[in-house]
Parts: structure tokens; C-alpha cells; sequence
């Protein structure tokens, strides 16, 4: 018998605001509680959206895996548009389809070694100076990491004055982001989010006016070239301020998610020798002294096998919502048109019914004979799935592997949280913020 949407377990909350206070404050404890409670469907309120949570990869399927045009990504993420626009995060159908084949050029395979190079320098140089400072904030310095190295792939920008400004901004609309009072006035949080976001839109145009103006220097080789020379089946090229938005976009996803999994891949390393010392080993034999090959890349295949655990204990997003255009059935419930889907990586990747002991950091269950995450297509979410997965993974694992076999080399580290000990450790924000990095000499 198929029961509608409001028999479903959990709760509304309060008026409109609905569970939205203790959302933004837990984020992914948030889900967790529920899931403990309700199981593998429940509903929930945040800010007058009716919203309901699945979990596992049949869902995941169902919903990422949507050739019916039943889901919406656009109207899914619509929180995030006064902050991040109409780029191919907030796309469907055909202009999604549209951005992703202009941009993928730019992430394919044949393309990542040019980027090797950049990766490389950069990791030595920042890390260099990590050490001259430890112990440092790891969150803090991560981001500031990846964001040199996304302005230097996708903008071509290196000056380390402009970085630095760029920083400022984005962590102020990271906050604005994550903020319920959503009221665009001065004094808000959203407000300063509204204002930094302008301040890298002006930022992005200043870039791509320089380049039109000098198009001999543009070789065309960063996505920004790539954006600025692509033209559509049609023939027409992005306008300025399309190309703006998909490289706001870009630069968000690009350092932001990679930041969050190399400093949880540097947290579990801290304390688990074997692992550090299996790594080092690995890096030493495959990628040498010296400069980083794209053969050496792909042949670290422990390192590999660490970060797809990483990304299943700390998935990066650690939600990915939908909107229902259509009504749907799914688990014995009728979800109707105006209703929202959200699906959950971590309690997918947190589950015993998919990993054994899914608590415990354990890279090698991606090994032969084990391979996990291979019992399903959808079994492995951190970077989504189905036509919006992330184009960029391949380049975000490549940049933390470049990342970890630079600080091997060098330095032996240390990373503190002042965690209770014993306890289940989820990849919420105040975990992040407490991460701090001590360098020593090897």
C-alpha cells in the first residue's frame, strides 16, 4: 500500500523556520540522529521547504540516476543561487548539458599532466611555509592552498596579493553560505556574503577583461581560456557574465572540496604509522625525489586506496538535494511535486549493510578481492553522481596525492583536534576548525 509523503517518520519542526536551526548547527550529525531514529527514509523542514531524506545506493540510483526528468538540481541547491548563481551546479537538462560539454575538455584525462607542474610548485612552496609557521590552522591553510593552485588552473592568475584577497572573500561567503538568517542587509552574515560575492564577480571580470584585451597571452591551457574560446553546437560563444558565473562556481567546488579531503586524509594519517610509513614508501618507489610524472600518479595505488576512505568517512558534500518536479513513488511513499529529496553520502558510506565495520578507517576494503564500494554504482557518492558528478574529481584526487608525497618528502607531521578519545568521529565544521599542523624535519 502506498501511504503519502506526511506519514513518513520525523518531524517538521517549527513554522516555516522549520528544523533549520539545528541543520546549520550539526549539518551532518543533523542527518545522522535521524537516520538512527527513522531509518532509511524521514522527513524533515528547513526554511518552508518540505524535505525528505533517503539513504543508500538504490536511492542514490533512483534519484541521481533520473532519466525522467522526475528531479531538479537548479530548484535542489535554489539556496544557494543569491550566493553562487545560475552556474552548472544550479543546471538542468540542456543547459546542463551544454556547460558540462564546453567545460570537460579542461578535465579530461589527456589534459591533467599539463597541470602537474603547477601542483607541484605550488605544494612545495606553501608547505615550505607551513613549516616556517607551525603549528598551523589546517583548515585555514588548505584552503588557502587549494585556492592558489584552482586561481592558477583555472584563471591563470598566480599573483599571491590577489589569492590572498580572493581568500578573504570566499571565506566570507562560505559563512554566508552556511548561515539561517538569510537577509541581505549589511549587518548580516548573508549580507557579507551577498558583498563578497559581488567582490569576486568584479574580480572575474577584471581577469577576462585583461585577457580579451591581450588574447595572445590566453595559450588557452586554464579553463578560463578554455571558457573564453568555446563556442556550442550553434556556434556562440559564453557571454561574460555566464563565464563568470561558471567560474565562481568552479572556484568554489575546486578548493573547497578538495581543502576539506586533504585535511581529513592528513587527520587520519597523523596517528596511524603503518599507513604514513606505507605511503612514504609507496611515494619514494613510484614518484622518486624529484619531479611528480603522471605515470607516478597513477601508479600510487595505496594512496588511491586512502583517499576513496577519506572521501567515504568525510564525503566532502555531505548532501545533495534535489527538487521534485514531478510526483514519485519510492519505499512504499508517494513524494509529491513541490516536495524536496535530499540524499546523504555520509549515512550511505557510514552503512553496515554496504562496508564491514563502516566506522573504522580501512583503505584496503577498496582492495582486491574486497572492493566494497564496487557492490553498487551508486555505493561511492563524495563527489555526487549521474550527470551532475563532479568534473573535477579526478583533478581534486591528483592535487592531494601531488599534495601528500611533497609533505612525505619533506617534513614528518602531526595533526591535533583535542577530540574526546573513543569517539565516532563525523566531518562536521567545528572538527575542521579545531585541526591545527605541526611540521618537523624527516
Amino acid at each position: 500500500m502506498i501511504q503519502l509523503a506526511e506519514a513518513i517518520g520525523g518531524n517538521l519542526g517549527y513554522p516555516f523556520v522549520g528544523e533549520a536551526l539545528e541543520l546549520f548547527q550539526a549539518q551532518e550529525l543533523f542527518y545522522w540522529k535521524r537516520f538512527q531514529r527513522f531509518g532509511n527514509i524521514f522527513k524533515t523542514r528547513i526554511l518552508g521547504k518540505d524535505i525528505v531524506c533517503l539513504v543508500g545506493c538504490s536511492a542514490n540510483q533512483f534519484v541521481l540516476k533520473d532519466g525522467a526528468g522526475n528531479f531538479s538540481s537548479k530548484i535542489g541547491w535554489s539556496l544557494l543561487e543569491p550566493l553562487l548563481g545560475e552556474g552548472i551546479l544550479l543546471q538542468d537538462g540542456e543547459r546542463h548539458r551544454r556547460s558540462r560539454k564546453l567545460m570537460y575538455p579542461s578535465f579530461h584525462e589527456k589534459i591533467l599532466p599539463n597541470y602537474l607542474e603547477i601542483i607541484q610548485t605550488s605544494a612545495e612552496k606553501c608547505i615550505d611555509n607551513w613549516k616556517t609557521r607551525s603549528p598551523v590552522f589546517l583548515a585555514d591553510e588548505s584552503r588557502s592552498l587549494t585556492l592558489q593552485i584552482a586561481c592558477r588552473l583555472l584563471l591563470g592568475v598566480s599573483s599571491e596579493g590577489k589569492v590572498i584577497e580572493l581568500a578573504r572573500y570566499f571565506s566570507e561567503l562560505i559563512a554566508g553560505i552556511r548561515t539561517v538568517v538569510r537577509w541581505n542587509v549589511p549587518f548580516t552574515q548573508f549580507g557579507r556574503a551577498v558583498k563578497a560575492r559581488n567582490n569576486i564577480e568584479r574580480f572575474l571580470r577584471s581577469v577576462i577583461e585583461e585577457r580579451r584585451k591581450n588574447p595572445d597571452s590566453d595559450t588557452g591551457s586554464d579553463v578560463l581560456g578554455t571558457l573564453l574560446s568555446a563556442t556550442d553546437e550553434s556556434g556562440d560563444r559564453l557571454d561574460d557574465n555566464e563565464i563568470i558565473v561558471q567560474a565562481l562556481q568552479l572556484l568554489f567546488g575546486a578548493h573547497e572540496t578538495t581543502a576539506k579531503l586533504l585535511c581529513w586524509s592528513l587527520f587520519e594519517l597523523s596517528d596511524r604509522l603503518e599507513w604514513r610509513e606505507k605511503i612514504g614508501e609507496e611515494g619514494a618507489r613510484v614518484a622518486g625525489e624529484e619531479k611528480i610524472s603522471f605515470e607516478a600518479i597513477r601508479g600510487l595505488t595505496r594512496l588511491d586506496r586512502l583517499l576513496k576512505e577519506v572521501e567515504r568517512l568525510y564525503p566532502p558534500v555531505y548532501s545533495i538535494p534535489r527538487g521534485v518536479i514531478r510526483e514519485v513513488e519510492y519505499g512504499g511513499y508517494r513524494i509529491p511535486a513541490g516536495w524536496y529529496v535530499v540524499l546523504s553520502p555520509l549515512l550511505t558510506h557510514r552503512s553496515s549493510e554496504l562496508y564491514t565495520d563502516p566506522h573504522r578507517f580501512d583503505p584496503d576494503r577498496f582492495a582486491p578481492p574486497r572492493e566494497e564500494d564496487k557492490q553498487h554504482p551508486f555505493a561511492l557518492i563524495g563527489f555526487g553522481g549521474g550527470v551532475h558528478h563532479c568534473l573535477g574529481h579526478e583533478l581534486a584526487r591528483m592535487e592531494i596525492k601531488v599534495i601528500l608525497t611533497v609533505l612525505s618528502r619533506r617534513y614528518r607531521w602531526r595533526v591535533t583536534a583535542d577530540l574526546p578519545r573513543g569517539e565516532t568521529v563525523f566531518p562536521t565544521n567545528s572538527i575542521e576548525r579545531k585541526m591545527r599542523l605541526r611540521l618537523e624535519e624527516t
